[in-house]
């Protein structure tokens, strides 16, 4: 059902024979029930704001709009992730994984949605491939509760077992204390009896000696009682610092991938590097897939800025005059974007890449050149 999907991906974005396996993971992932199904998946993208994207997506649409790469980590960056998953069992780099889902995630789900809709129960063959991607993604096909909360409720508990692990040690304490009183009240008995009798004095010392092993074993109890009950104490503070620690860790990770979320555009572009070399990605009329021959059109930037240290990649991109302006500028950036990511793919640094805003060229739609993305490389400040 989805080897022409793992046949595309392999090729495009180079992933070889782990195509087969990221897709495996990635539908089990959008389909654990433990997670609400594919109507989970998609509240995972409402929750970022990103609801209009992840719809436009299902049926395989051709309008389906393209994602980026810091838009991808939003939803499933950070600590113990899909894409730390996805990274650490195909054993490729974050980018490349990134990229391939920039694909995938449109096309997988548009496959699981033919009708345009998402379906009430999916066929075997779907929870078939699912099941093989599992045991891949292990314990992240949990609850799907964020990590912090769930260490943060066990810290919780463990503070109250501690409680009553300790309240209970003191009760029986308590215990031990009332049930040694009949056998001091018998000792005392004995001891005034002991005193009427011939060789009262001995039997008098003995009662005693008694009464004080008596009193030492009670003693003993309650210390040891104590000593339990500071020992649960120390558990449950330890269990409780643990917890705050991975909610912070989490938390941290979280800004992190909101602040990488953002992209800053400049008003113009600096003047390019001279003897350096340029390129130009045309699109198709109202498309953002990147042409099959991207890769040979952007090769001397990247081998250029990669062989040569302090400088940058300039990405901007271009749209007809004519139309709704608004619109035209949202699919030059997309179209932007999807060159970034190669770069990226290829192997840039946040910093090795500018990215400027629109620009609008004269002429109609038909003109290729109001269907392109520049690249040129400037000298790092």
């Amino acid at each position: 059902m989805f080897d022409l999907i793992i046949k595309e991906a392999a090729s495009r974005f180079g992933l070889g024979d782990k195509a087969g396996m990221i897709v495996q993971m990635l539908v089990a992932y959008m389909t654990n029930k433990d997670t609400g199904g594919l109507s989970g998946f998609m509240n995972l993208f409402k929750n970022k704001g990103l609801g209009d994207v992840a719809s436009s997506w299902l049926g395989g649409a051709a309008s389906a709009k393209p994602i980026s790469g810091d838009q991808i980590g939003s939803v499933f960056g950070g600590k113990g992730g899909l894409l730390e998953a996805l990274t650490a069992k195909s054993g490729l780099g974050g980018s490349a994984v990134s990229s391939a889902l920039g694909y995938l995630l449109p096309s997988v789900l548009g496959k699981l949605t033919p009708g345009g809709s998402i379906p009430t129960t999916l066929g075997s063959d779907v929870m078939g491939f699912a099941d093989q991607g599992k045991n891949l993604l292990g314990s992240l096909l949990g609850s799907g509760a964020a990590a912090a909360a769930g260490a943060a409720a066990m810290g919780t508990k463990a503070v109250g077992n501690a409680a009553g692990a300790a309240a209970d040690v003191g009760a029986k304490a308590g215990g031990g204390l009332l049930r040694w009183l009949p056998w001091l009240v018998a000792a005392a008995v004995a001891l005034y009896l002991l005193k009427s009798c011939t060789g009262a004095e001995d039997a008098t010392k003995k009662a005693a000696d008694a009464a004080k092993s008596t009193v030492a074993a009670t003693k003993e109890v309650a210390k040891d009682a104590t000593a339990v009950a500071a020992d649960a104490a120390k558990a449950a503070a330890a269990a409780t610092a643990t917890a705050a620690a991975t909610a912070t860790t989490a938390a941290a990770d979280a800004t992190k991938a909101a602040a990488a979320s953002v992209l800053t555009y400049l008003d113009k572009a600096p003047d390019a590097l001279a003897g350096s070399p340029t390129a130009k990605v045309y699109f198709d009329t109202g498309k953002t897939d990147l042409p099959a021959d991207s890769d040979a059109t952007l090769k001397a930037v990247i081998d250029f800025v990669k062989g040569n240290a302090g400088t940058k990649g300039v990405i901007s991109g271009f749209h007809d005059p004519t139309g709704d302006k608004a619109q035209n500028e949202e699919l030059a950036k997309n179209r932007a974007k999807m060159v970034r990511e190669r770069l990226r793919a290829a192997g840039f640094t946040e910093d090795q890449i500018l990215m400027i805003k629109p620009f609008q060229t004269t002429g109609s739609g038909d003109n290729k050149e109001a269907r392109r993305v520049e690249v040129s490389v400037i000298k790092a400040p």
